[in-house]
Formats: structure tokens, C-alpha cells, sequence
């Protein structure tokens, strides 16, 4: 397995990488980070935002160069091994889950994964534990429960009974919907948008730039303001 073309380019003596939307939509390797000279390759968006995760990049002046973690997957492609960066990114911790008899239990987890995931590197301990509290409820709520028609062959078939509705959910379910929809609505319309679009439909931090028309690499910025002001309605600040 040979290392990306664009690992290549980077690790050229000068060499810098811009961002998607800076020059265009794509991220560009630029030979001793000169705008005016014409790329050497180029990275997209969803490959640009998987090598932030990797930890494969990190700033230099003039742009973003190779990390220690780049060069290191760099050289392990050039010998033909695989960097398995899922492995050396994988962090483990323990969690406390509640199962859907309400009891809990505890649980190893990658805090790599799931909707903060992308975002950890740039979170403050409050945003952290105000956007997993949200993410909690959200889970525990109705509000995951499917709303059309299910054709599965294993769903339940009106002749075989009255649908259950919202009114057969658990109380907990129902209590932890309430805090969802109350956060949302104390949060204000700007910030509920960013909160439900980063922590429900998981919207990386170019495609939040794209839907809500922001500047290039203030997606975090402005998940962090929202984070923020959720832990303060949550008490943690």
C-alpha cells in the first residue's frame, strides 16, 4: 500500500496545504505555500475532513502541513504497510449507558466515535459534557421513533393489533423528550439549527459552512458559542 499522492506533495520541503474554500471547493497542496504557483494536487472535502480526524495534519504558517502522526502514516505507506489509523486514533473509555429498562450499566467506547467525535480536539470540558447530555436525551427520547410507513416483514401489521403511539412511550422517554425540545427552544432558532444539524443529522464542519452559508473553518467557532450556551442552560457552567 503506497502512501496518497497528496501525503507526497505535502511532505516536500515548503509544501502547504489550504483548506476546502480558500482557493476552491477542494483542498489544494501548493508548492512553498505560494498562491500564485498552481497546485500540485488536490484533497476533497470529505478526504480533507477524515485526515483532520486522523490527526495527518496540523498548522504551519502559510497552511497546514504534515503532523508527527502524518509523517508517520506517511513512511508506514511507503514500506507498504497499512497505517490503520482507525486503531491508532481509537480512544477507549468508560461510559454509563441506560438500558431500556431504565437500570444502567457500564460500557467501553471509542469517544472517537459518534457526533462529537469529529469535534473533541477543539471542545472545552462544559461543551463536551453539554453536547453528550444532549445527545443522551435525544436518544432516550421519542423523537428517534420512526414516522412513516414501516414495510418491514417483521412489522407489526394492523390486524395484528392497535399501533402504539407516543402515548405507549416510557415516562423517561417522554421526560427526556421534554428536555430536548425545552433546550432547543431556550438555545433560540440560530443555535438550534447548529446544535441539530451537528449532533442529530452529524453534519461535518464544511457541510456546516455550506448550509448556513458561513466563512471557510468557522464551523467550530460556532458550534463552540452553541455548546457553550447549551451548558449554560444545562447548569454546567
Amino acid at each position: 500500500m503506497s502512501a496518497p499522492r497528496w501525503m507526497r506533495a505535502l511532505a516536500r520541503p515548503g509544501a502547504r496545504m489550504l483548506p476546502p474554500g480558500e482557493v476552491e471547493a477542494r483542498a489544494v497542496v501548493l508548492p512553498k505555500g505560494d498562491r500564485r504557483r498552481r497546485p500540485t494536487t488536490y484533497l476533497s472535502a470529505s478526504r480533507f475532513e477524515e485526515a483532520m480526524r486522523c490527526g495527518w495534519l496540523a498548522r504551519r504558517e502559510n497552511g497546514l502541513g504534515l503532523s508527527a502522526d502524518g509523517q508517520a502514516a506517511l513512511k508506514a505507506g511507503t514500506r507498504g504497510e497499512d497505517p490503520d489509523p482507525a486503531a491508532r486514533h481509537r480512544e477507549m473509555e468508560d461510559r454509563s449507558l441506560i438500558t431500556p429498562d431504565g437500570s444502567l450499566r457500564t460500557a467501553r467506547a471509542n469517544r472517537r466515535e459518534g457526533p462529537l467525535g469529529p469535534w473533541l480536539d477543539g471542545l472545552e470540558p462544559h461543551q463536551r459534557q453539554a453536547g453528550e447530555r444532549f445527545i443522551s436525551d435525544y436518544h432516550q427520547s421519542t423523537l428517534m421513533s420512526p414516522v412513516t410507513r414501516n414495510w418491514s416483514p417483521t412489522a407489526q401489521r394492523r390486524s395484528e393489533g392497535r399501533r402504539k403511539g407516543p402515548e405507549d412511550a416510557a415516562v423517561s422517554a417522554l421526560a427526556a423528550k421534554d428536555r430536548v425540545m425545552d433546550a432547543l427552544d431556550t438555545l433560540g432558532p440560530t443555535f438550534a439549527r447548529v446544535i441539530e444539524a451537528a449532533l442529530v443529522h452529524e453534519d461535518s464542519a464544511a457541510a456546516l459552512e455550506r448550509r448556513f452559508g458561513w466563512a471557510a473553518r468557522s464551523g467550530r467557532t460556532v458550534l463552540g458559542l452553541a455548546l457553550t450556551r447549551l451548558a449554560e442552560i444545562y447548569r454546567l457552567v
